[in-house]
């Protein structure tokens, strides 16, 4: 399979609901050959996933909107509308819009293949914490603690 050439407008791509957060798929694997998933996510305030470590894929952040506090093998960070975070694979790591409003952000991880938990999560009736960490292992990444927001 070869990488095709895509345009997406503004606002047009796959939209996946995720507990809340909003992903918008920008390329996939196979729109990359395999090598990189990039999406838009939008976060309400508080939200953000469980803490959390990846097996197979490095992941980056680019912060588009917003305040997000991000937790990076124990290092607590806050960044702004700008800043640029990594979290490579098996790094154990979360993050939370700290701020009032949505957030949003650009995400790629990579090589490519979280889309297909995130699809599978989308699809799901019941987004429940067991669902979701079942879904999420079969690409090796593994919920080991509550959200930032949990009991905020």
């Amino acid at each position: 399979m070869a990488a095709k050439a895509i345009v997406l407008q503004a606002g047009e791509g796959e939209r996946l609901s995720i507990v809340g957060d909003v992903v918008r798929v920008l390329v996939d694997g196979g729109g990359s050959d395999g090598r990189v998933l990039v999406f838009e996510e939008t976060v309400p305030p508080g939200g953000g996933p469980p803490l959390h470590r990846h097996g197979i894929d490095d992941e980056y952040f680019y912060i588009l909107e917003g305040t997000f506090t991000f937790v990076l093998d124990g290092k607590r960070v806050t960044v702004g509308a700008g800043a640029f975070v990594t979290a490579p694979k098996r790094s154990l790591h979360t993050f939370m819009n700290s701020g009032a409003t949505p957030g949003r952000l650009l995400v790629m991880t990579t090589p490519a293949g979280l889309e297909a938990p995130f699809r599978e999560a989308g699809a799901m009736k019941e987004q429940t914490p067991s669902n979701l960490a079942a879904a999420f292992a079969k690409f090796e990444l593994s919920f080991e603690g509550p959200p930032l927001g949990a009991g905020a």
